[in-house]
């Protein structure tokens, strides 16, 4: 027997149609920025407190260190989140995240895979930039290109 195939028009299924195209043209989130802050936050403290917990284990051997870069680099993702969210609700919706916060989230994720072992700290670098191209090429490809900057010419006397 060969399946037969039949196709169905919409309106034939009687599926209503909620939101015209134009509506979909803006991607809606999950929660607000407070909410994400306080999420984000929750899971940088636990990410952290598993990593003191499980320093033992983390620190020995080679394999589990790197793993303990990575989880660092998870950190730094959820502290990044987490600020640029509390600045998004503080500042203001056309607030962006800048190179002073990414910094600042590194070196807070690198401290905490340093705790565990040196070559932690190292790996959570590493594991950081990795998570901070990935995450401007989602940022880039969801809301577009950034504009760029102005540039100004001006012309000198003689």
């Amino acid at each position: 027997h060969k399946p037969v195939y039949v196709a169905l028009t919409q309106t034939q299924l009687k599926i209503p149609i909620s939101k015209t195209c134009s509506e979909f043209s803006e991607p809606e989130m999950a929660l607000t920025e407070g909410g994400s802050f306080v999420v984000s936050s929750i899971v940088s403290l636990l990410l952290f407190s598993g990593m003191q917990v499980y320093k033992i284990v983390l620190a020995s051997s080679q394999p589990m260190t790197i793993v303990a870069g990575f989880i660092g680099s998870l950190l730094y993702v959820f502290l990044l989140t987490a600020v640029g969210n509390l600045e998004k609700s503080v500042f203001g919706f056309n607030f962006q995240t800048k190179l002073g916060e990414v910094v600042f989230c590194i070196l807070m994720a690198m401290s905490a895979a340093g705790t565990v072992h040196r070559v932690s700290a190292t790996t959570c670098l590493l594991f950081s930039i990795a998570m901070t191209w990935s995450l401007t090429k989602i940022s880039q490809d969801t809301y577009g290109q950034a504009a760029p900057a102005a540039v100004s010419h001006s012309k000198k006397k003689k």
